[in-house]
């Protein structure tokens, strides 16, 4: 009889020796997208472990350490020695994440953005309790930044880079939410573009070049470049439809006319009281501008016609109306004074 209760004392000895409290902790309590939570194994025994952090992420060390990359709420589990029955699982929510932002430009963290490209940046913060958001832009650049956006305080920020430079064009977004506050901020590469250029010679027979970028033109350089170009007949000599025109021949017409371009069907003239565009056949004169225009071109790739005023350069595009009602305004292209010579340049520098 004494022998069945020891046996019966030595089984339950050995039954608490196999239970096991499964249990374990993280710091911080409240972790974030983008910081390190450090699991702390409570079990009371066990030599193998098995975690699952509920994103697709697995450890098998005691006491591993995880970063989640994404705010939201996981199942953690924890797996003692590979037995079913020794396993526990908690909730974690993992709340603001570390303040991020994007670039609406495709693959602009390897590849680079293009100078003068429309680029917009969008600021990602996991609020879920819908607290206050400040957010304040900055670009620290060795490439002058052309700002959009009306202010630099909201989640969006819209510019463009004028120069080109590897790793020059840092942006930085600091965010507050009740009353933390971060920052993160990306670098990234501008790209030279080519493409067409305007080249001018001013009156003292200095030569300039300004290259054109859609909408948008770099600042006007000293450039003695593009001087074959300007030096050649402007707007004096024509040809049409296999025929060539002068401007001598056309004064027999027009006697106060001081150069013309044709383009699409279309005459642009200048005269000494303005800019002005008729159809070939000389029906629908309209005047583009008034005062003195002192050189013009056409650009037959880019569809525009540049003037020069005493103290600019200006353009427009083609007018391809049949009355010759242009429907955009005039723009200026430069504040370059004294331009007597102008021409397009269509080799892509």
């Amino acid at each position: 009889m004494k022998s069945k209760w020891i046996l019966l004392a030595v089984g339950c000895v050995l039954m608490a020796c196999t239970k096991n409290n499964v249990d374990f902790g993280y710091s911080p309590i409240k972790p974030k997208a983008g910081e390190k939570i450090q699991f702390t194994n409570l079990s009371t025994s066990g030599e193998e472990w098995e975690w699952s952090f509920g994103d697709g992420a697995t450890s098998v060390v005691k006491n591993p350490s995880k970063t989640y990359k994404q705010a939201g709420t996981y199942s953690v589990v924890l797996k003692v020695d590979g037995k079913a029955r020794w396993t526990t699982t908690k909730s974690i929510t993992v709340y603001d994440t570390v303040p991020n932002f994007t670039c609406s430009v495709a693959g602009a963290d390897t590849l680079g953005l293009n100078m003068f490209e429309d680029v917009t940046f969008t600021a990602s913060v996991y609020n879920p309790y819908n607290y206050t958001v400040e957010y304040q832009w900055d670009v620290v650049s060795n490439t002058r930044f052309k700002q959009l956006s009306t202010t630099n305080t909201e989640s969006t920020f819209s510019g463009y880079f004028e120069f080109a430079g590897k790793d020059v064009a840092t942006v930085k977004l600091t965010v507050t939410v009740n009353g933390v506050t971060r920052e993160v901020e990306h670098t990234y590469t501008v790209n030279e573009v080519k493409t067409s250029s305007v080249v001018m010679m001013t009156s003292d027979s200095v030569y300039w070049r300004q290259r054109i970028f859609g909408s948008r033109a770099e600042a006007v350089r000293e450039d003695i470049s593009g001087k074959a170009l300007a030096d050649l007949a402007q707007d004096s000599v024509q040809t049409y439809n296999g025929k060539t025109f002068t401007l001598q021949e056309m004064q027999t017409v027009l006697a106060d006319m001081k150069g013309f371009n044709i383009a699409s069907r279309k005459i642009y003239f200048r005269q000494s009281d303005g800019l002005y565009v008729a159809n070939i056949d000389g029906t629908f004169l309209v005047q583009i501008e008034a005062g003195e225009i002192l050189a013009q071109c056409v650009d037959v790739v880019n569809n525009r016609i540049y003037w020069a005023l005493p103290d600019s350069v200006r353009y427009m595009p083609l007018i391809g109306a049949e009355n010759n009602k242009f429907t955009t305004e005039p723009t200026t292209l430069n504040r370059q004074a004294n331009v007597v010579k102008l021409a397009i340049d269509p080799e892509k520098r």
